[in-house]
């Protein structure tokens, strides 16, 4: 957005919590960037209101929006059909529509009297455009120094992709690697490779001491998806970056024991990775809080790298998950309905 010539009144790092006692713990922080964003719209006469993602925010921005005569639209849904469906009623209270990534939200809307629209996942139309560039270009990955030897013996990749926010990177990195340690004690020939999408990311991965054959490079995932055999990755839109690369994988996640009570209790599924949601069934194994140890990983690392029949199982499952997201232009679709033009 900042490269489309948006002006950004607030990064959207200072809007991200995880969890439900992180959230209320950040309430009346969150409540006074809502007051400015508020008296910021009124200021410059706005009339109507894209509001992309952050459903807890946004919710509560669309509220005080809409008493000021500002039309709003909600772009992306939150998880309705997982937690805390009563949502859908204040969307349709504050909302004048959804634009949806997912082919099931829309109907979710429509039976109770919401404009909802499905437009596609715009990781479809990355992951396309990369493919394509790394065919006619080559992945730099491949060029960086210290990893031509490991390209070079044509050792089995295996993505480590602990999170981007703080929290789930401190909750999940140092646990991850315990469990890469234990997997090389029985596979030697593997390397590890730690994507970090931008400096800041990289600079808290840094600080951990990575075990041997493991590389910690400034790129994001889709780099190092490209060349991977499997990875561990935490729960979130990267698994299904991993389905779009048909890359085999185990999804984890661990929060404040606070907050997962608190997720039990509301959930409406048995699982959160996005695959398995789409696959309406677990294709990928989770693991999460107590689950999250070393010898899982390990473990789950050990057959899909070494069970042929339950990794080409997986893969051939999240082709499936692939094809069904479809790859036109999420942009321009919901550029069309929001403007009005057919």
């Amino acid at each position: 957005m900042r490269d489309a010539g948006v002006e950004i009144a607030v990064p959207s790092e200072e809007l991200a919590t995880v969890g439900f006692w992180e959230a209320a713990k950040n309430y009346r922080r969150l409540s006074k960037i809502i007051d400015r964003l508020v008296a910021q719209a009124v200021e410059t006469r706005t009339t109507e209101a894209w509001l992309i993602d952050f459903p807890g925010f946004n919710l509560l921005l669309a509220k005080k929006l809409k008493a000021k005569g500002i039309r709003c639209s909600m772009i992306v849904s939150p998880t309705v059909w997982a937690w805390k469906y009563n949502r859908v009623f204040k969307i349709r209270d504050r909302f004048e529509r959804v634009l949806c990534l997912y082919d099931f939200e829309p109907e979710i809307y429509n039976e109770i009297g919401v404009e909802a629209h499905y437009i596609g996942h715009p990781l479809t139309v990355e992951t396309a455009e990369l493919k394509k560039r790394f065919a006619r270009e080559g992945n730099p990955l491949k060029k960086i120094p210290y990893l031509k030897s490991v390209f070079a013996q044509k050792k089995s990749l295996i993505a480590i992709m602990p999170g981007s926010r703080p929290a789930e990177i401190q909750q999940h990195t140092q646990r991850i690697l315990e469990g890469v340690r234990l997997f090389q004690k029985t596979n030697p020939h593997c390397a590890f490779i730690l994507p970090a999408a931008n400096a800041k990311i990289h600079d808290m991965l840094s600080r951990y001491t990575l075990p041997e054959n493991t590389y910690l490079v400034e790129l994001s995932a889709p780099y190092v998806l490209n060349v991977a055999s499997a990875a561990i990755a935490c729960s979130g839109t990267v698994t299904l970056e991993c389905a779009l690369w048909g890359v085999p994988h185990l999804i984890l996640y661990r929060g404040s024991w606070m907050s997962y009570a608190i997720f039990k209790r509301v959930i409406r599924i048995p699982y959160i990775g996005m695959v398995n949601v789409l696959a309406g069934r677990f294709i990928v194994q989770e693991f999460l809080q107590h689950r999250l140890t070393a010898l899982n990983i390990a473990g789950e690392l050990h057959r899909i790298l070494h069970d042929a029949a339950y990794r080409d199982t997986q893969r051939a499952e999240l082709g499936k998950i692939a094809r069904r997201l479809t790859a036109y232009e999420p942009a321009r679709q919901a550029a069309k309905i929001l403007l009005g033009k057919n």
